[in-house]
């Protein structure tokens, strides 16, 4: 049984290994954060890192750091864990959706910081440049929680390997 058992996880880890690769990425974001009617537009950029575990699902980690303050609050840090769906079509654009858990840092008025740790989900599209390279565009909302909500919407660029 236990020979069984270790020659099929073998076939299941070689046979996800056909569609292993790699890939780094570095966008550009424009954050929201609300709470009720109020709403300011901090910015941020963020690198990521992922891995195909088979032809249309990735897991990936995500680190991100403010670059703009809107009214003396900012983004001090955005670190995520995400799994990702690519529905890989036979076009220049692949579309996927993530989700996960990211926990967002916010710097407020008075040296004081706020954080939020939510379950985290968006879509976006890659468009190819070439085999390697593609444009990003994306949405995630990242944390609704105690009355504040956490979206972004950006674009960046990926690097497969």
């Amino acid at each position: 049984m236990n020979k069984k058992l270790i020659g099929l996880s073998a076939a299941s880890l070689l046979s996800m290994s056909l569609y292993a690769g790699d890939y780094v990425g570095v966008s550009y974001k424009m954050v929201e954060v609300s709470e009720g009617s109020f709403s300011i537009e901090p910015s941020a950029i963020d690198g990521k890192y992922g891995h195909m575990l088979t032809n249309n699902i990735a897991l990936e980690s995500r680190f991100g750091i403010g670059v703009a303050d809107d009214e003396d609050v900012g983004i001090d840090s955005m670190i995520g864990i995400f799994g990702a769906y690519h529905f890989k079509l036979d076009s220049i654009v692949t579309p996927y959706a993530i989700a996960g858990f990211s926990s967002t840092e916010l710097s407020v008025p008075g040296g004081d910081s706020v954080t939020r740790n939510d379950f985290s989900y968006g879509i976006g599209a890659d468009i190819s440049i070439d085999k390697k390279s593609s444009i990003s565009v994306e949405y995630v909302q990242y944390f609704d929680k105690d009355f504040l909500e956490g979206t972004a919407i950006s674009a960046g660029w990926t690097y497969s390997f």
